[in-house]
């Protein structure tokens, strides 16, 4: 009998699940989580940073079952903090989440065959909050020297927005 690949791949790493990451958030990450939609979204808000000199920053982690995390700063304003310099590597809000849509990490993009840094085996607690915790640390750098140290790849406010 031949096996599918792609099921004992899924068998290695196998997808975390909305209450697992639920859980994983409540017990390491301090803030308020949810569950909604029908148990197929998972949401945290709370709040991080950086280091102990940096401001805080309030912050809503998002994450439904067959879609990319989606990360939005709502406080401070980042865009006054910016004082009308573009920010490096955010998304076009698309949300429903008001503040800044942050960009963490290479999205699939299927017109590039670009593969996902981030994929549903991985916990959210694990990668997406220090993800946004270091974001955030280079955007404090790049407020005081102009220049983003964060890395990243270069891109446009509305690549990336496949939610």
């Amino acid at each position: 009998m031949a096996t599918d690949r792609a099921f004992l791949k899924r068998l290695e790493n196998p997808v975390v699940g909305i209450r697992d990451q639920y859980l994983a958030l409540k017990k390491y990450c301090p803030g308020t989580v949810e569950i909604l939609d029908n148990d197929k979204t998972v949401q945290w808000e709370g709040t991080l940073q950086p280091t102990p000199v940096s401001r805080e920053y309030q912050v809503v982690i998002r994450y439904t079952l067959s879609h990319p995390p989606v990360c939005v700063v709502k406080s401070p304003e980042l865009t006054a903090l910016a004082e009308g310099q573009k920010i490096p590597h955010i998304y076009q809000n698309q949300t429903g989440i008001r503040g800044i849509h942050l960009c963490l990490f290479l999205p699939v993009i299927k017109q590039k065959n670009k593969v996902s840094e981030w994929q549903s085996t991985m916990f959210l607690a694990d990668t997406i909050l220090p993800w946004a915790s270091m974001w955030l640390l280079y955007f404090e750098f790049w407020l005081a020297c102009g220049k983003w140290d964060g890395g990243g790849v270069e891109h446009d406010e509305n690549d990336g927005s496949e939610e």
